[in-house]
């Protein structure tokens, strides 16, 4: 009698981790897991995309994640994909060697804002802008643009563009000096400097009143050039049917009217989501 008993325990031990297991396949199957910055990416995805996905009956993990290590943690697979940069910056990050860019899906002006100034742009002399290479030679664009620096220290082409001077300080000519600051001290340091060039999430994530503002990036060309990209990993995604599979569910829930409209009402025009700059790029 004890015999059959434990049999019967082996037998209903076996049935539970077998049901256990094929439950967690099938729940990793429809779990997809992002990491993002917080404002305005994990927004998006928290509070619009998830319910989109829910009706296709994935369900969506986020993560908010410091953008310096994102690309290396989808890599390495501690999540499956990462909502945070711009194609530019994704082709300059060695540790994004094995991830590609799925869509464009909205774009963030980056802004020129006033620390202690109390003149006009023209006449600001000290300038701080962020010291990673694609948002400093960014930030130097639209100073160059707006007639702030007369020449554009930079050596290369493309993907391959380098700032040409080192060290964290550039004299302009002028009087004229910028200034490179790591991207999460800029907005504290605004009171330090006649003006500030600020990513438009870092100005929302520090609370930079936007009447600080005093220009911005303009033309239709930058929209496309630098709208924000889901970014997965490319290896798996050509490879994995079922990695494939959730990278598209969420691709295309990015692309949809439901996140541009989304968009449109939360940030009150100060993002752009909509046929400019939500590109299927598979």
């Amino acid at each position: 009698m004890k015999r059959i008993i434990t049999l019967l325990l082996v037998c209903l031990l076996s049935f539970v981790c077998v049901f256990s297991v094929g439950c967690n396949e099938d729940n990793d199957a429809k779990t997809i897991t992002v990491c993002a910055s917080e404002i305005p990416h994990a927004e998006i995805l928290e509070d619009c995309v998830a319910q989109i996905l829910e009706k296709k009956g994935y369900k969506l993990e986020v993560t908010v994640l410091d953008w310096s290590i994102q690309n290396a943690s989808v890599a390495q697979k501690e999540y499956d994909a990462n909502y945070f940069q711009h194609v530019p910056y994704l082709s300059s990050d060695e540790s994004a060697a094995d991830l590609f860019a799925v869509c464009k899906v909205h774009y963030e002006p980056l802004g020129i804002y006033k620390g202690k100034a109390t003149g006009t742009l023209k006449e600001g002399k000290s300038f701080a802008i962020c010291n990673d290479t694609s948002n400093a030679i960014r930030a130097l664009e639209l100073l160059l643009a707006k007639g702030v620096i007369s020449t554009l220290p930079v050596e290369g082409e493309g993907d391959n563009q380098k700032l040409s001077f080192s060290g964290d300080e550039w004299n302009a000519g002028n009087g004229v000096t910028v200034t490179l600051i790591a991207e999460e001290l800029l907005a504290s340091a605004m009171p330090d400097y006649d003006f500030v060039c600020l990513p438009c999430n870092t100005a929302m994530t520090g609370n930079v009143d936007q009447s600080k503002k005093v220009d911005k990036e303009d033309g239709a060309e930058l929209v496309s050039n630098k709208a924000n990209v889901l970014a997965a990993r490319k290896g798996d995604y050509e490879t994995d049917a079922e990695y494939k599979a959730k990278i598209d569910a969420l691709a295309d829930a990015l692309l949809s009217k439901e996140v541009a409209d989304f968009v449109a009402e939360k940030y009150a025009g100060v993002i752009t989501c909509d046929s400019s700059s939500q590109i299927d790029l598979r």
